[in-house]
């Protein structure tokens, strides 16, 4: 898989997301249950697509996902809480891919 598919199955994977959101919405779940479950699973996706990033991109996400957020997968939800961020503030930022490396045209 070429980075930019690869990119590009990341961001549909992410984008997928709502679609579970709009269900969970739908069966009564709370913004705190679903910001929960989108965040965790965001979370997945990113350590799966990560992994099949070959080096040395993989390091340069890694090193740069932790510099930002001080963790290399991403912040966590008590970080987000801590920062202010409300449940659907999570639900919406774990729907949304982030962006790619300024300047790695090729990363994922």
């Amino acid at each position: 898989m070429t980075a930019g598919s690869m990119r590009s199955t990341y961001e549909a994977s992410v984008a997928a997301l709502r679609a579970q959101v709009d269900a969970m919405r739908r069966e009564g779940a709370s913004s705190e249950a679903i910001a929960r479950a989108m965040h965790a699973e965001r979370r997945r996706l990113a350590a799966v697509f990560k992994e099949r990033t070959p080096e040395p991109r993989r390091s340069r996400i890694y090193h740069r996902t932790l510099a930002v957020y001080g963790d290399p997968l991403g912040p966590g939800i008590d970080d987000l809480r801590a920062r202010g961020k409300s449940w659907d503030d999570i639900i919406e930022s774990a729907t949304r891919p982030g962006r790619p490396i300024p300047g790695d045209t090729t990363s994922w």
